[in-house]
């Protein structure tokens, strides 16, 4: 809310009218009736008004955007000494703004205007501006309010013994009180600020105090002798932002003073400069709009104490530092260019300085077009691994990528007709490098039975191409250099017959569904080296999909079965039980997909999915059973509680007997609790089953009302990788209502 004290610019225009009311003549003092409340009113096409038609008064001739209206119990104009007087109840009324006052007096030769008793105007804001007496003059423009307050549309409130306009942009007031806290009979506001001296600039829109001191529950906490803040509405204004106070482990203790820079209104950037017990730190948070894209760079740096991989200070100095940085520009309105880079300058400063718990940081640059269903894509990446055992010479640069795809719109039949391609370049300083080019054409026909069988026959024809360089062989025992080639044809039927059933306000949905798929049990070469599908694993996601590898270098080979079934129940209330059961059956034994438990296998674990949404509890189970014991290769649970008394949020995750993904175990539990209207405490914890032992832990203390704003957080780590120990931190963070305040994450 922009603060606008602008009493006198609001009434120059609502008062505008009274002067034309001098045209009158032959009455010293026009009087009526308490009861019957005068009204004169410009209506600006009018040839008269309402008053002047009772008196015979000339037409109104006003040059204001929006007509004037003034209404009181008396209304009159001394034409001898040309002044204006209206009294009880008096109320003006022009467009959005309105002044309320008990006696309003107008004296035209000396351009002056008195308003008294019980004075507000409500500005179209929601501002509301109070006082007991009002003069204005100098052309509407100058002006004294007495016994001043202001509330304004965010319930904050200002006072001042004096209010002087000095300005029409200008107010000063004396002897000043501002708080946005609630005001309680007989007891002093949460906070507040007060000072002998205020200036408020509308222009500037921003706040000024001199000699100025913090009162909390009316007891002085500290004194500044000058200070400023943006008015409460006003644009975004450079100042310092709420500090942050921490004692940490490693770094000691940690002060972290941010300061905002509006460099204009489509950019800014954040500096916050660190004072920590290794020395200082600078972070900075650069952002900026265009007329077609949006640009952020947030980046850090210092120059502590080397240090040796155990954490333990060596000779000299070493500069860290970092930089994530993001930007777009659209280039029509279905294409744009840009960037994400993401680099460190070691492995372990942005856990250790807590910017983020990343192992790998990807850097790209590309340039993408899509409409309707076809798109395509040219990009850059660079990867950079921070694990102990990642080597930056084998790590690849993958450069460049073009990527497409177009479809065809549905024929008169049905059939639509579709392209792939794929052309890629991988380079190491040490190990294999890859050119790759993969083709896919093909078409899909979908039918539907008068009975409701839907069937949808696929055919596919995928054609790669590789160059490669240093191939490990044999067992690692040789490399491979050469060209590789495939063919892999694909044909595909899916069935579905959805059954759809109405239970009074309920509806529930059965679809069973078998996917058969044709393909050929070749094309995965020791020669062609998998680079792109590292993760690979038979979920609910990809149970029922033509392809199921996540990248194009390990083919997904053999012709195979999938069946299984998908159903939701939805209430009449919108809640949902939705689940999913299916199972794949390889036709040939040799199958680089983990399909089961044991390599050889023909039939798949059973996977599935159940999701329960009935506020306030949403359950989620996904799972993969062993189909011979039924025991859980992966179990996926999560769980949300969203009460009034308490948030909880829990997930359990477990994966074993995987050929691709090694054993792991894990859970994680989330939770907050209100204490009271304004208390909150909550808390969190991650344990690793696998190792038996905690990841992290964390417990904090949130305050909030209406104007201020505590956090009191403790963060427990407990794994070690090389400088970054296990580690306790304490965080303390204030936030002041329209002074700086703090989210609630």
């Amino acid at each position: 809310m922009i603060l606008r004290y602008c009493i006198v610019s609001c009434l120059a225009g609502l008062l505008a009218a009274l002067p034309a009311m001098a045209q009158v003549s032959g009455v010293d003092l026009l009087r009526v009736s308490p009861n019957s409340p005068s009204i004169i009113r410009d209506d600006r096409n009018d040839e008269t008004s309402e008053k002047g038609a009772a008196v015979g008064m000339p037409a109104l001739d006003f040059d204001e955007d929006e007509p004037v209206t003034v209404e009181a119990n008396e209304v009159g104009f001394d034409q001898q000494n040309a002044i204006v007087v209206a009294r009880g109840n008096v109320q003006v009324v022009q467009g959005a703004y309105i002044l309320s006052a008990q006696q309003l007096t107008y004296f035209q030769r000396s351009n002056l205007v008195k308003a008294s008793g019980d004075v507000s105007i409500l500005q179209p804001t929601g501002d509301v501006y109070f006082a007991d007496q009002v003069e204005l003059n100098s052309g509407m423009k100058t002006g004294v309010i007495h016994h001043f307050q202001a509330r304004l549309s965010d319930n904050s409130v200002f006072a001042a013994e004096e209010a002087r306009k000095v300005s029409a942009s200008v107010t000063e007031l004396k002897q000043a009180a501002y708080t946005p806290c609630n005001l309680c009979d007989g007891m002093a506001p949460f906070w507040q600020l007060k000072a002998s001296d205020v200036q408020i600039d509308e222009a500037d829109e921003r706040v000024r105090y001199a000699n100025a001191h913090m009162e909390m529950f009316g007891v002085p906490m500290f004194y500044t002798p000058v200070m400023s803040h943006p008015t409460p509405d006003s644009a975004a204004k450079s100042g310092l932002l709420t500090p942050t106070y921490a004692t940490n482990g490693q770094l000691g203790t940690v002060v972290k003073a941010p300061y905002y820079w509006r460099i204009s209104p489509d950019q800014d950037l954040t500096l916050t400069p660190w004072y920590t017990g290794e020395g200082p730190l600078l972070q900075g948070d650069y952002r900026r709009l265009s007329d077609g894209g949006d640009y952020s760079v947030r980046f850090s740096g210092t120059n502590p104490d080397q240090l040796d991989a155990a954490g333990n200070k060596t000779s000299g100095q070493e500069f860290r530092g970092h930089i994530y940085a993001e930007g777009k520009e659209a280039i029509t309105d279905y294409s744009r260019v840009g960037f994400d880079i993401a680099r460190s300058t070691d492995d372990t400063y942005l856990r250790r300085y807590g910017f983020g718990d990343q192992r790998v940081l990807f850097s790209r640059l590309y340039g993408e077009a899509a409409q309707d269903r076809n798109y395509v894509l040219a990009q850059g990446l660079a990867i950079q691994g921070l694990r102990a055992t990642d080597d930056s010479d084998t790590t690849p640069l993958v450069l460049p990528t073009f990527e497409g795809y177009y479809e065809t719109k549905p024929y008169e039949s049905g059939l639509t007709l579709h392209a792939f391609a794929n052309a890629q370049s991988l380079t190491r300083e040490e190990g294999a490098d890859e050119r790759r080019l993969s083709i896919t054409t093909g078409g899909s026909l979908p039918m539907v039975t008068d009975s409701g069988h839907v069937f949808t026959a696929t055919a596919n024809l995928r054609q790669d191409l590789y160059q490669v360089n240093d191939v490990p062989i044999n067992n690692n025992t040789s490399t491979y250099d050469g060209t590789q080639g495939r063919i892999l044809p694909q044909a595909a039927l899916e069935w579905r017959y959805p059954l759809i059933r109405s239970f009074g306000g309920d509806a529930m949905t059965v679809e069973p569904i078998v996917l058969a798929v044709a393909q050929t049990t070749t094309g995965n070469k020791e020669e062609i080296p998998n680079e792109d599908n590292t993760l690979i694993e038979l979920t609910d996601t990809n149970l029922f999909s033509l392809d199921r590898m996540p990248g194009l270098d390990t083919v997904d080979t053999g012709s195979r079965v999938a069946y299984g079934f998908r159903s939701q129940y939805l209430f009449a209330g919108g809640q949902s039980i939705d689940t999913m059961l299916g199972q794949t059956y390889n036709m040939d034994d040799d199958t680089p997909f983990p399909n089961s438990t044991t390599p050889g296998e023909n039939a798949s674990d059973y996977i599935g999915r159940i999701a329960l949404d009935y506020r306030p509890i949403s359950l989620g189970y996904r799972f993969a059973l062993d189909r011979s014991t039924l025991a859980a290769n992966r179990n996926e649970f999560s769980l949300r509680l969203d009460q009034s008394w308490a948030t909880v949020e829990g997930v359990y995750r477990s994966l074993e007997n995987n050929r691709y993904l090694r054993d792991s175990e894990e859970g994680i539990l989330n939770a907050s609790v209100p204490v009271g209207d304004e208390w909150t405490v909550y808390g969190g914890l991650r344990r690793d089953m696998v190792l038996d032992q905690m990841i992290a832990s964390n417990l904090g203390l949130l305050y909030r009302n209406e104007c201020f704003n505590l956090m009191l957080q403790s963060l427990r780590t407990f794994t070690r990788d090389r400088d970054v120990e296990p580690n306790t931190s304490f965080t303390l963070r204030i936030g002041f209502k329209n002074l700086g305040e703090f989210g609630d994450n």
